[in-house]
């Protein structure tokens, strides 16, 4: 190709930046090998930098190497799809005027309603009948723990922890499995309160097929509805570490050394400040904020307060 390791890319030709990039396919070329044996040549097709970070990053256990491998990777959105992922024949295909990108798009809310009142041919509803049933449950699901505001096209990593493991969950109840042992950890962490019950419903509802869950939690009404609490502490990090308490609600609540008892038995409390401070009349504005769940909203917070 023309050119050596110190030749600046700006001088290379298309062709030289292209193999550099991408590989050289299956054309071998010159290799120079230097080691404490000696040097020489030998003849070998290049990988390429691109197609070398991408197998690494899918063959690696390291999460070290992949967040590194990450730092120069990005998404771009395909010009044949637009991001749909889907073939056209498939994206032809539609129930209710709509097909499933579009229906991928819409919220586990909306994906319920739509199921609700889709219009369709009495021929085609003798073949969605059993489908409609069965995605109607899951995503039923889905909004059990609080996540009827996802869109199924939402990607993983745009998920909070919470929102993660309250999916994984709904999955586990749709497999009906029994004899379980779940760990769970803080699951309400980003949870609406008033989705709250939502959530420790379906946690019983695991418990009562006969599984067993154990729940890292801070959440008040989560430890009121638990079986069995385990209180560790007293305090947190290295002044902590031991078991306090152990038992019901009530046993926590009269344990001499349970923080956690103090504030459940009503004897400590948070107060919350009866004075505010005016502010300096400024305000930070946050424009047309449209990552995850906000939906292109304009936001001001006052400063000073």
């Amino acid at each position: 190709y023309g050119f050596t390791l110190d030749t600046p890319i700006k001088e290379m030709s298309k062709e030289a930046v292209h193999a550099i990039l991408y590989g050289t396919g299956t054309e071998k070329i010159e290799m120079q090998r230097e080691n404490m044996f000696g040097s020489g040549t030998y003849m070998n097709t290049f990988e390429g930098i691109i197609p070398n970070l991408e197998r690494r990053f899918r063959e690696t256990g390291s999460e070290w190497v992949k967040e590194e491998i990450a730092l120069v990777m990005s998404s771009e959105e395909c010009p044949t799809c637009h991001g749909q992922r889907l073939k056209p024949t498939s994206l032809a295909v539609t129930v209710g005027g709509i097909n499933i990108a579009q229906f991928c798009d819409m919220s586990v809310n909306e994906e319920l309603e739509f199921i609700q009142t889709a219009k369709v041919s009495e021929r085609d509803e003798v073949i969605a009948a059993s489908i409609f049933k069965e995605v109607k449950e899951r995503l039923g699901f889905l909004k059990s723990v609080g996540l009827g505001y996802l869109t199924l096209s939402r990607g993983a990593s745009s998920l909070s922890g919470g929102e993660s493991q309250r999916i994984r969950l709904a999955t586990q109840i749709g497999s009906a499995l029994t004899g379980v042992l779940y760990v769970l950890d803080e699951p309400s962490i980003g949870l609406h309160q008033r989705d709250n019950d939502k959530l420790i419903a379906t946690m019983k509802r695991l418990r009562d097929l006969g599984n067993t869950l154990i729940v890292v939690e801070h959440d008040e009404d989560t430890m009121r509805q638990a079986d069995y609490i385990v209180d560790v502490g007293p305090g947190a990090g290295v002044h902590g570490g031991e078991i306090v308490a152990a038992g019901s609600v009530e046993d926590i609540c009269n344990a001499p050394r349970s923080v956690t008892g103090e504030y459940l038995s009503g004897r400590k409390f948070v107060e919350v400040p009866t004075a505010h401070r005016s502010g300096n009349g400024k305000m930070l504005t946050v424009v047309k904020a449209r990552e995850n769940n906000l939906q292109n909203i304009t936001v001001d917070f006052p400063l000073g307060k």
